[in-house]
């Protein structure tokens, strides 16, 4: 009986010894059972200051006639914004996939949905956090914007100088090989009054406003995009050993060549692609049209805009990117201004927050980031 008795107490010993040691070995981060999401209205993600657009320097387009003078506040569920509420801290991943179930039910009607409180700090935190959302993770292999990877398959936003404004885009629009989804999260906020904000603008209400007749025009004559990629020792905007991941030509030829996309060694150095796109493009889950291109964001009127081009006069084909019609034709500036102006027209901005984390649908929404001066860090992923 004694034998009996020592034995059990024993075991319930050693039973809490192995809870203690498991409390103890397991991150600070807690359960997610009480997590709720609550609604923001679209009046308290209103910018602080107003953000001038017409006008804006570094900004291609800002000069015409036709461009809004600010950048709107959000509508009413554009983003659909949600707050994150719990009591401890939260396991990331676990945040991610319960938000997964507010994307699956919200993302398809708004476009966009930004969660707020989320508590992520670190590259890491996000990292866990969109492993729990569960979507695809895509490389950035064959990527147009200049940006570096700062963990695994996450990559800063832009590397773009701060002075320069992106102009809006849906990311890798003017590729065959474009993310179906775009999730950027804020490590570190702008200041007040800095700049900084990251625009977004609906394809659908863009589409509607659009002129009819410069859409027919676009429709017929199609888009080709070209780029141009120097070596990397070079110092380029973009080097080809960038944009493909890889110090192999062969590895690059060979991703080209599945793509479709046209290629043409100068001096055995320097990587030119061209390829034609149509502007508009059936969206991947509904079927329906969708204005999907960068005719006038890769043009290279764009680039010239920017601090890195300023004061050069470079041959069309010398810039990192550029458009012209299907046909070879330069696209005119009336065109380019009037897709322009509609785009900023429609777009939104609010100021981000530490730890804030929008996911896009990538063909429904637009993206862009406003000029901004001191100390920013947002990150981005890209998915399927």
């Amino acid at each position: 009986m004694f034998r009996l008795k020592k034995t059990l107490e024993v075991s319930r010993l050693s039973s809490k010894l192995s809870l203690v040691k498991a409390l103890g070995t397991q991150s600070s981060i807690q359960s997610t059972s009480r997590v709720s999401f609550s609604p923001i209205p679209a009046a308290e993600l209103k910018q602080t200051h107003l953000n001038p657009l017409a006008g804006r320097k570094c900004l291609a387009g800002s000069w015409s006639q036709t461009f809004p003078k600010y950048l709107a506040n959000p509508r009413e569920d554009f983003p659909h914004a949600l707050q994150l509420e719990y009591n401890d801290k939260a396991n990331f991943k676990e945040l991610g996939n319960l938000s997964r179930e507010k994307l699956d039910a919200n993302l398809p009607r708004a476009g966009a949905v930004l969660f707020r409180r989320t508590g992520i700090q670190s590259s890491q935190d996000f990292k866990e956090f969109i492993q729990g959302i569960g979507y695809e993770t895509l490389k950035y292999e064959g990527g147009v914007g200049n940006r570096s990877e700062v963990d695994s398959q996450i990559f800063s936003s832009t590397d773009d100088p701060p002075e320069h404004n992106i102009e809006l885009h849906n990311e890798m629009s003017g590729t065959p090989y474009y993310a179906k989804k775009v999730i950027f999260c804020c490590l570190q906020p702008p200041k007040p009054n800095c700049g900084g904000l990251t625009p977004i603008s609906k394809n659908s209400e863009i589409f509607k406003s659009l002129d009819p007749d410069v859409v027919d025009i676009i429709k017929k004559r199609k888009i080709r995009y070209l780029r141009y990629l120097p070596d990397s020792k070079d110092n380029p905007y973009m080097s080809w050993q960038q944009s493909f991941v890889t110090e192999d030509k062969k590895v690059a030829e060979e991703f080209l060549q599945n793509a479709g996309i046209n290629f043409e060694w100068i001096d055995s150095t320097c990587l030119c692609l061209w390829h034609v796109l149509d502007p508009i493009a059936p969206h991947v889950v509904t079927g329906q049209p969708v204005w999907f291109n960068q005719m006038e964001s890769h043009h290279n009127s764009c680039l010239k805009e920017s601090p890195m081009y300023q004061g050069l006069d470079l041959p069309t084909h010398m810039y990192a990117f550029h458009t012209q019609f299907g046909d070879g034709q330069e696209i005119n500036s009336e065109i380019l201004d009037h897709v322009r102006s509609v785009n900023w027209s429609k777009a939104v901005g609010f100021d981000w927050q530490e730890g804030d984390v929008i996911v896009m649908d990538n063909m429904a929404v637009m993206h862009s980031r406003l000029s901004f001066s001191g100390p920013r860090k947002i990150v981005v992923s890209l998915h399927n």
